[in-house]
């Protein structure tokens, strides 16, 4: 009888703690939306958009039901008269971009929202297209907007790469708003005859920390510039950008990341640093020397004497890092087109916790739409790539006929939906991804977040890497069969688990720690 109850405890334990896979259903809201570019999933439960013409809307995430809450009076569309016809792409840059709620929203006095959409600066007959960042006072007795103030004017525009992310956060006690603006020159190798001599193409400039264009650029909440900005009075927080489409925040680790386009290739995931220099035109992704001139500009790079401890970044993580693409067609090359993301702190998917999520425009050759997962270390570092467990992980590239190319992503509060919104490619729509836990327990092979397995599912060796601190050692392991019956027992745990006299199916095993502690995972035998 001892045995017996010994047995059941331990297979409760086992499925209690056994970590889950991720099944999604998916769903639409009814939800009717134009050209929507940010979504946000806001601290009162609602689903918040920004969309064409200067419009701010509110979605219910349940029903759908949408309500446009602001629509800005100045918006511009540009002008024939700013029309540039040398280029591929002659118009302005112009659109409703990014939004960002205040980190203390749920205040009355502090429930604004911040968004980017064109305005005309200049005349009917002189028009100069630009960007400006509006801030909204929302009432919510009245759900309504009874407050609105031009915030930050005279963002500069361009023919392409707009950038135009904004996000607001609280750091040190001190409330910032964080805005992306691309280099918006048309790249010499997609159109060289847009800019003569090519010497004034504005993204010569990225790296030039007295212009706008090709930065981050970080302002307090208010609208000002902070004192400790790299270099006094000037916005601009990093440099030597592309097109930074994205912002991500790991609040936990208190990190900033950019999501921006690269040329042909290395789109790149950036940790941004105060004052430094990510290199854009003369370096792109890694410090891998991939393109003619980088290994040389690497080398022999001066740092700006106006900029305290300026230096070059190397790319967090790089979409593809190899030679450039010498295809004329654009859905030969290997890159993704990321548009944005957001760092998943949450614990309503358990295998994504503390992982950064990333959405992507581009269906090509080699590249779909969907959302790349990038698992971290508890230091924020990336988690290396396994056998079976690549690191990042894809998802939904399977729906992208229905889902369309993916402009942004958010997550309900409790962490178990995702809201995904395209813009062309399908009918503009918002998505939702709602994870099932009952079918990721039953279906699919988790790992317990101390150790991995691999391969997974198995055919013969089964091999355990543990990533617990360091100095501490597995001292036994056991495996168990899907009916709870336990088939192997080790003292000690050896390179590798012979699993070839054992039938196909689920399986869990459970190893100890020199600490007494046990972690469990389950997998596939083949």
């Amino acid at each position: 009888m001892k045995s017996t109850l010994s047995f059941i405890v331990i297979f409760c334990f086992i499925s209690i703690q056994i970590a889950e896979a991720q099944v999604f259903n998916r769903s639409e809201l009814s939800t009717q939306v134009n050209t929507p570019w940010e979504i946000l999933y806001g601290p009162d439960d609602y689903l918040w958009l920004t969309e064409s013409a200067g419009r701010v809307s509110r979605v219910d995430p349940v029903t759908g039901s949408k309500v446009v809450v602001y629509t800005a009076p100045d918006y511009f569309n540009g002008s024939p008269l700013e029309q540039w016809p040398l280029c591929f792409q002659p118009n302005i840059g112009v659109g409703t971009l990014g939004m960002a709620l205040h980190p203390d929203f749920t205040n009355p006095a502090n429930a604004y929202i911040y968004y980017v959409y064109s305005y005309n600066q200049g005349t009917v007959q002189a028009p100069e297209t630009r960007f400006k960042v509006k801030r909204l006072l929302w009432d919510a007795s009245i759900q309504s907007v009874v407050n609105d103030v031009d915030l930050i004017l005279n963002i500069t525009t361009g023919y392409d790469h707009l950038g135009g992310r904004l996000m607001a956060i609280r750091q040190n006690g001190n409330d910032y708003l964080f805005l992306s603006v691309g280099d918006h020159g048309i790249s010499e190798a997609n159109s060289p005859t847009c800019y003569n001599p090519q010497s004034t193409n504005p993204n010569n400039f990225a790296q030039d920390p007295t212009a706008q264009n090709g930065k981050i650029h970080r302002f307090n909440i208010d609208g000002t510039i902070p004192l400790d900005n790299p270099i006094p009075g000037n916005s601009f927080y990093t440099r030597g950008h592309r097109n930074p489409q994205g912002l991500m925040y790991h609040t936990g680790l208190d990190i900033i990341y950019d999501v921006e386009h690269g040329d042909r290739t290395d789109d790149e995931i950036n940790v941004l640093y105060k004052g430094m220099n990510y290199g854009w035109k003369d370096v792109r992704g890694y410090h891998d020397g991939n393109v003619p001139g980088e290994s040389a500009y690497l080398s022999s790079y001066v740092p700006n004497p106006s900029i305290s401890n300026d230096s070059l970044v190397s790319a967090f993580y790089s979409f593809c890092s190899g030679s450039p693409d010498t295809s004329s067609n654009y859905l030969d090359w290997c890159t993704v087109a990321p548009s944005d993301g957001i760092y998943y702190g949450s614990t309503g998917i358990p295998q994504w916790t503390n992982s950064l999520l990333v959405v992507t425009l581009k269906d090509g050759l080699s590249t779909d739409w969907e959302v790349f997962r990038f698992k971290l270390l508890p230091n924020g570092d990336l988690v290396s790539s396994m056998p079976g467990q690549p690191n990042p992980a894809k998802y939904f590239s399977g729906d992208q006929a229905l889902n369309g190319r993916l402009r942004d992503i958010t997550f309900s509060n409790d962490g178990k939906k995702l809201y995904l919104i395209n813009n062309g490619g399908t009918t503009d729509k918002i998505t939702v991804y709602e994870y099932d836990s009952l079918q990721s327990s039953l279906n699919e092979p988790g790992l317990d977040s101390q150790f991995s397995l691999y391969p997974n599912p198995v055919t013969d060796r089964l091999f355990i890497d543990f990533k617990t601190n360091q100095g501490v050692k597995l001292t036994g392991a056991s495996i168990y069969d899907g009916r709870g019956r336990r088939i192997f027992k080790s003292n000690f745990v050896e390179e590798f688990i012979d699993m070839r006299k054992y039938e196909s199916g689920i399986y869990w095993i459970q190893v100890q720690d020199s600490k007494g502690e046990f972690h469990i995972a389950k997998f596939i035998k083949q």
